[in-house]
């Protein structure tokens, strides 16, 4: 049997087949869609960016230059969303966070954030708002500076998902007998310290009138040099940098053990008051 296939039927045909790639190649975003994906979200900018005013392209892409900051003045708090045919505008507050021990408090910040992501040819928003923010801290631990690893992995993530950081040149250090810290007591004498520096009390900080005391973990080599130094006890608000940044500076004479230099760990506290 002969069967005739009209120009029609086969256009028909390919129209049918093609139709379920549609919504894919067509994805719109609204409003409502943005709101419900961002609003009352514990968000945080991607890439820590210091700016205010950020513009990015269609794919989440910073235009333009920005410093970076911690992640604990990175935080961001929905408030105004605006879509227009070239550009979606969001606004809100920075949000900051006080840290202690396993809680979390977003605190607003005096810094209205503004930021504008053009258009793409789908209309669809989505992949370029998962590239500027991350919802929860969590996500962000991957990306943290080694000395945040251990109280992040700790605080931040689920127990279920909390697994032990990569090791950094310094940690596999700590694995040799020769270059493991000795503990402080019997015949090893403490470090002392020659120098000290007294820590920054940032702006931001000072604005909330928060005080209170950042836990510094350390080693201090049989030269008197500061390495593998990591948080132990966190306040945030970008205190916490503040604190290791003086650290960094403090020159030590190193402990010793029946007169002879070595290495040691310690604990160092520095406190943050308002007056």
């Amino acid at each position: 049997m002969l069967i005739l296939r009209s120009p029609l039927a086969r256009c028909a045909f390919a129209f049918i087949f093609s139709c379920p790639l549609l919504p894919s190649l067509n994805a719109q975003s609204t409003e409502a869609d943005i709101k419900a994906k961002l609003k009352d979200k514990p968000l945080y900018l991607r890439g820590l960016w210091r700016e205010d005013k950020l513009h990015f392209d269609s794919n989440g892409t910073l235009i333009g230059k920005s410093g970076t900051v911690t992640f604990t003045v990175c935080g961001f708090d929905l408030k105004s969303v605006k879509l227009k045919p070239d550009k979606l505008i969001l606004e809100g507050p920075r949000v900051g966070l006080e840290l202690a021990d396993n809680k979390q408090n977003r605190v607003h910040l005096d810094s209205p954030i503004h930021i504008e992501i053009d258009a793409s040819p789908s209309g669809d928003y989505g992949p370029a708002l998962d590239a500027v923010f991350v919802d929860g801290l969590d996500k962000l631990v991957p990306s943290m500076p080694y000395y945040w690893k251990n109280y992040a992995e700790k605080n931040f993530l689920p127990t279920s998902t909390t697994t032990t950081p990569a090791a950094t040149s310094a940690d596999s250090d700590s694995q040799s007998p020769n270059t493991r810290p000795r503990k402080i007591g019997g015949a090893i004498t403490p470090p002392k310290v020659v120098r000290y520096v007294n820590p920054n009390y940032n702006n931001v900080a000072k604005d909330k009138k928060y005080s209170g005391t950042v836990l510094m973990n350390l080693w201090v080599g049989s030269n008197g040099a500061i390495s593998h130094l990591s948080v132990r006890r966190a306040l945030g608000l970008g205190m916490d940098e503040d604190a290791m940044a003086a650290v960094q500076q403090y020159t030590f004479e190193p402990a010793k053990e029946n007169g002879k230099p070595v290495t040691v760990e310690l604990n160092i506290e520095t406190a943050f008051s308002f007056h």
